[in-house]
């Protein structure tokens, strides 16, 4: 699961104004991770935005840039195999987890889902998707999801389904950053300040992100009566998820707004 060398982002345009209006703001003292005041959570949304536009910017140059369309895309299609064989009977990824005595089920299923998912691609842009991909396997062993005993697993709604198809695409994004971040900008936080300016930027970009994804429930409901399969709706739809989730499609006009 390592990463290959560190990534160097870009020196101008959009970057040096993200990362200067990063490394100005200084989180309040009283701002935790789910509680920002309102002045960190205004800070946190523009710098959000901020570096989504630049990354925006950088890949209408290059789309080609990080290899980041074509490893979201592979990690999108592995993703909805995942999720698919997840809703159906004894679905692979759950067999013989109990055989494994020096680690839960749980944890051997995370595991699990994060390879099979992930992959093992050394580029960063790869160890964003297993990133991604373990947020997306820690909601479905939550204590509200469907694999909180993967002894006794629940089924996966279709409702779950697209909530993770959406947050899998807007997290892949959201750690890209947090690393392009982590690895050219040296950040001096005050030791009395508890909310981590990186992680909390990285978590808005996601959140920004996952508001204009394409919903394969909402597709699949359009196209009543034909009855689509969910799966083959979301592979369907990948190619435009990701052009939407690396803003560069319709809504990343807004970005520039």
């Amino acid at each position: 699961m390592g990463t290959s060398t560190r990534l160097l982002g870009p020196k101008k345009g959009g970057w040096t104004g993200a990362k200067g209006r990063l490394t100005r703001w200084t989180p309040d003292a009283d701002s935790r991770p789910d509680s920002l005041t309102e002045d960190d959570q205004r800070a946190a949304e523009e710098v959000a935005a901020q570096f989504r536009r630049a990354l925006r910017g950088y890949l209408l140059e290059d789309p080609e840039r990080f290899a980041l369309r074509d490893a979201a895309q592979d990690a999108g299609r592995r993703l909805v195999a995942a999720l698919d064989d997840l809703r159906r009977p004894d679905p692979p990824m759950l067999q013989h987890l109990q055989d494994l005595t020096s680690t839960t089920p749980a944890d051997q299923f995370v595991h699990r889902f994060v390879t099979e998912v992930g992959g093992d691609g050394r580029l960063i842009v790869n160890a964003a998707a297993r990133r991604a991909a373990r947020r997306s396997a820690e909601r479905l062993i939550a204590a509200d999801g469907p694999l909180a005993d993967p002894a006794r697993p629940q089924r996966l709604t279709g409702e779950l389904f697209c909530a993770l198809y959406q947050l899998f695409f807007g997290e892949l994004v959201g750690e890209f950053v947090h690393i392009l971040i982590a690895e050219n900008i040296k950040l001096a936080v005050p030791a009395l300040v508890l909310l981590d300016p990186t992680d909390t930027v990285a978590g808005f970009v996601a959140d920004q992100i996952v508001r204009v994804l394409p919903d394969p429930c909402a597709e699949a409901t359009a196209r009543e009566p034909e009855r689509p399969r969910l799966a083959e709706v979301a592979r369907n739809l990948l190619a435009d998820t990701v052009t939407e989730a690396l803003g560069l499609g319709d809504t990343g006009l807004e970005l520039v707004a």
